[in-house]
């Protein structure tokens, strides 16, 4: 039981500074989903929110991973390889389909799929680089990553270039960007600290408050002007 106590302490700070970044990220946005909609503390405490329900326990799973672990590396390459073809399912079915909530149920399994066999591609790669002793193996997983890389730039820079998807684009990136800092910060003893006071606490307010202002026009003005940070609400 000992255990636990640290554990939960743990978890909990990952969940508070998940929730900062949260509020962080939404702020940006703040102002486009509320023209016309709401007042913009509504507003963002419904993108703070919904942002916060997922973000939060991606920290929690981020911190928890190895991240130094070959496997994890393998994993996160074989991620990046799904980013490609991720992309391309949804510029077809976008295309093709025109029932949006078929089209993105359709999307999300499709989606799913593909990146778990990235993973699943990317792990089985990384085992077979580490179990060679020739450095041949190793330099052609490298060549896998840096193609996994210039994926993900191919997909950020065309998306950049459309202008129905720039804004998702920069939400992306501040999001990324703003999680990252979260999980930077968490090794900070004093920074830590601090999180642990607030605990889940923080974290369920927030949700709860987001799903409270998140109702009726709100919610479809984040689907339509802010759909990145709307979490699974606004992506189902």
């Amino acid at each position: 039981m000992s255990g636990l106590g640290p554990r939960s302490h743990r978890v909990g700070a990952a969940l508070a500074l998940g929730t900062a970044a949260a509020a962080l990220a939404a702020m940006p946005d703040v102002r486009r989903v509320a023209e016309g909609v709401a007042s913009p503390g509504v507003a963002w405490l419904a993108l703070a929110g919904s942002t916060a329900l997922f973000l939060g326990p991606l920290l929690v799973l981020v911190r928890a991973a190895p991240a130094r672990s070959q496997g994890f590396r393998a994993a996160l390459v074989g991620a990046l390889l799904a980013v490609v073809p991720v992309a391309l399912l949804g510029q077809s079915l976008k295309v093709s389909t025109h029932h949006r909530p078929l089209g993105a149920a359709t999307f999300g399994v499709l989606a799913l799929a593909l990146i778990v066999a990235g993973v699943f591609v990317g792990v089985r790669l990384g085992a077979w680089a580490d179990g060679g002793v020739s450095a041949a193996r190793r330099i052609a997983f490298g060549a896998v990553t840096a193609l996994g890389l210039a994926g993900v730039a191919f997909v950020l820079l065309r998306a950049l270039g459309s202008e129905g998807m720039h804004h998702g684009v920069i939400d992306t990136l501040r999001l990324l960007a703003a999680a990252a800092l979260a999980r930077l910060a968490l090794d900070q003893p004093r920074v830590e600290t601090w999180a642990r006071r607030a605990g889940g606490l923080a974290w369920l307010a927030m949700v709860v408050g987001g799903m409270i202002a998140a109702r009726g026009p709100v919610r479809e003005a984040i689907r339509e002007r802010a759909p990145v940070l709307g979490g699974p609400m606004a992506w189902l």
